[in-house]
């Protein structure tokens, strides 16, 4: 069968990257294409510019991969009035080529294809070698996150380490992706600076974000002792700390702070009819009310009762509870919401939906092209909670207590100390009841912020019956969950017509 080598040619044969030798299609001369490009420091660093773009694409962290993780996980579940989305949600997704399904594979694979080109023409560009680093090391850590994503997404495809169209990169499955990633994350920690010396270079990826990166994916891998000690080395950079305010790290106030690891850059748009310069959770994921959320998203009730469960020191409800969740407060029943109380909206009073990252307080809807809040991917409190899981599996369950504080006690959160709490107790050094603390902490700190899915799957719960039935206790669109096959999405029908070697995931047609 005739085959596309490279399955990214697909996408790009329309580009003006590449040019037809047909003689009905002269090159034009004023147009830029790979004979006239990559030619100067200047080339290269707009071919790295763009490559951030791809961070912004539908099919990554603008909208798709936040049905993808949140969505699917115990966390939300969906009642779209689009019930392609709920099929997502819900592990019955017979279509292979709607819009989740096939633009997350290709826009994953686009921005390897525009990291790579960086990465191949930045070694024969004439310019200053520290300066080169520091492109490459962008480079490698974006084409990191994309693998990242692929693995944990789909689980197996192609790594591709060139934008060579003629090479045909192998099949691999989900471990090996990770283990490219992770290289990737590795070999950028090293070229890459702790913070950037111009005010305009704010933003950008540091080591920071790349240690953060290699942490995520090397718990992913189980590798306790890397996970261990690359968190150790954020750590020791000494340039991070919590937010007193945990509501600091959703809101367009305060971006790119302390406790900022990686974060990817929005901004309201378009803007010079540029666009995706904004992302669309709150279009997607929020409160479902006129000229806001169409609720294709929603928030489990399980949330509420998990950030419900511990009150503060001083006897309060968990302060990220209101951070986290829109839902009906009896105590202040004139709370207001985009401008109007719950009872104004004729809100359902049972039911709770996603607040992070929305403009409740100072704007009266929500479109497409206006939020610019930047979207923190990777935490300190994440590291900070990734660090005492690692002690945990190491056996140092007594050294974890330390580092789950940190999290419990931040000035806006005041929780106690896990030892000394009233509500979950006799956890001692049980190596067990610590892993089921960490999970319990990690949801009342990191819900709809995307990691609860690749949470469920790097402790083994998508593995066993049993384990499924804890799921299923906290989110019933679990009872379709098909171990084997639910844990993968499915990969878009024409790739696998046009990769050579590329199967289709278990389980699917």
């Amino acid at each position: 069968m005739k085959y596309i080598k490279y399955y990214l040619l697909a996408i790009l044969c329309i580009t003006t990257f590449l040019s037809c030798e047909d003689i009905l299609n002269q090159k034009n001369p004023n147009e830029m294409d790979t004979t006239n490009f990559w030619k100067t420091e200047k080339d290269l660093n707009e071919g790295l510019n763009a490559s951030y773009r791809a961070l912004r694409f539908n099919g990554s962290y603008r909208r798709w991969l936040h049905f993808l993780y949140v969505s699917r996980s115990d966390e939300g579940y969906s009642t779209s009035p689009n019930p392609m989305i709920i099929t997502y949600s819900d592990f019955l997704i017979n279509n292979y080529e709607s819009e989740a399904v096939i633009f997350t594979w290709l826009d994953l694979y686009k921005g390897i294809f525009w990291a790579n080109q960086v990465l191949d023409n930045a070694p024969q560009i004439e310019m200053d070698g520290s300066r080169r680093d520091l492109i490459i090391g962008q480079a490698l850590f974006l084409r990191g996150v994309s693998l990242f994503n692929i693995a944990g997404i789909y689980g197996r495809g192609g790594i591709p380490l060139s934008a060579d169209a003629e090479e045909v990169p192998a099949i691999r499955e989900q471990a090996d992706i990770y283990r490219q990633a992770q290289n990737d994350f590795d070999k950028a920690a090293q070229l890459l600076p702790v913070t950037w010396e111009k005010a305009e270079d704010l933003g950008r990826i540091t080591k920071g974000a790349a240690l953060g990166m290699d942490v995520k994916v090397s718990a992913q891998l189980r590798e306790w002792t890397r996970v261990k000690e690359r968190c150790e080395e954020i750590f020791a950079l000494g340039i991070y700390s919590l937010m007193a305010e945990y509501r600091d790290n959703f809101t367009d106030e305060n971006e790119n702070n302390s406790e900022s690891l990686f974060e990817i850059q929005f901004m309201a748009g378009p803007v010079n009819s540029i666009e995706q310069l904004s992302h669309e959770r709150a279009k997607f994921f929020g409160l479902p009310v006129t000229g806001c959320s169409w609720d294709d998203a929603t928030a489990g009730n399980i949330i509420l009762t998990d950030l419900t469960k511990e009150k503060t020191k001083d006897g309060e409800v968990d302060p990220r509870l209101k951070q986290t969740l829109f839902y009906y407060d009896a105590a202040y029943p004139g709370e207001k919401f985009y401008g109007k109380t719950w009872e104004d909206w004729k809100l359902d009073k049972s039911k709770v939906f996603w607040k992070k990252y929305t403009y409740w307080d100072s704007k009266t809807a929500e479109t497409h092209e206006d939020n610019g809040i930047n979207l923190r991917i990777v935490r300190l409190a994440d590291i900070y909670l990734m660090y005492a899981e690692a002690l945990n599996e190491l056996d140092r369950t007594a050294e974890a207590y330390e580092w789950i504080n940190k999290v419990r006690e931040r000035s806006s959160v005041n929780l106690p100390k896990l030892e000394n709490s009233s509500v979950f107790t006799a956890i001692g050094n049980d190596k067990e009841k610590m892993r089921l603390q960490i999970m319990h902490e990690r949801v009342c700190e990191l819900s709809s912020e995307g990691w609860r899915w690749l949470d469920l799957e790097r402790w083994h719960m998508f593995d066993s019956e049993e384990k499924l039935s804890y799921l299923k206790s906290r989110d019933s669109e679990f009872n379709n969950f098909v171990i084997g096959k639910s844990n993968r999405f499915p990969i878009p029908l024409r790739d696998i017509h046009l990769v050579e070697g590329l199967e289709q995931n278990p389980g699917y047609k």
